[in-house]
C-alpha cells in the first residue's frame, strides 16, 4: 500500500499535459528551449517575449489560465481584477487593469499597448465587439 500512495502523485504528474503557448500572447508557441521562464507559486511559466515576462510579472493573476497553464489546474487561483481577459485589437493577447485603457460608452476598454489604444481610438465600432468586451453588455 505505501508503494501506491508514492507512486499516485508521480502518476498525476505525469498526466499534466506541457505548456504549449504563450499565457499572454496567447497565439504564440512556446518551448522549453526557446521561451523565457518565469516561476510561479512553484510552476514555470513559458512566455514567448520580454515584453510578455514584463506583463505577467506585473500582475500574474490576469495570466493564470489553465487553458494556457495546464499545471494551474485544480490550483486555486487569484482573481484576475477585471471581467475582460483580451485586448479588443490584437484579439490573442490578454489584457490586465495594469494595462493601457481607453474610456469608451463609460467604461474602461483595455488594450495590450499603446498601439492597439491608437488603433482602438481612431475606429472604435471596429473593436468594440461585446464578445471580447463584455463590460459593454452592462
Amino acid at each position: 500500500m505505501p508503494l501506491a500512495l508514492v507512486l499516485l502523485p508521480l502518476a498525476l504528474a505525469a498526466d499534466v499535459k506541457p505548456q504549449t503557448l504563450c499565457p499572454v500572447m496567447t497565439g504564440y508557441e512556446v518551448t522549453p528551449a526557446d521561451a523565457h521562464a518565469v516561476e510561479y507559486k512553484g510552476v514555470t511559466v513559458l512566455l514567448c517575449c520580454g515584453t510578455c515576462v514584463s506583463k505577467f510579472r506585473r500582475d500574474p493573476a490576469a495570466y493564470l489560465d489553465p487553458k494556457f497553464l495546464p499545471a494551474m489546474a485544480g490550483k486555486e487561483l487569484p482573481p484576475r481584477g477585471i471581467e475582460q481577459e483580451y485586448c479588443p485589437v490584437y484579439t490573442d493577447r490578454k489584457v490586465s487593469a495594469k494595462d493601457p485603457f481607453v474610456m469608451y460608452q463609460g467604461v474602461k476598454v483595455y488594450v495590450f499597448n499603446d498601439i492597439a489604444r491608437t488603433r482602438f481610438e481612431k475606429n472604435p465600432a471596429k473593436y468594440a465587439k461585446p464578445e471580447v468586451l463584455p463590460q459593454l453588455r452592462k
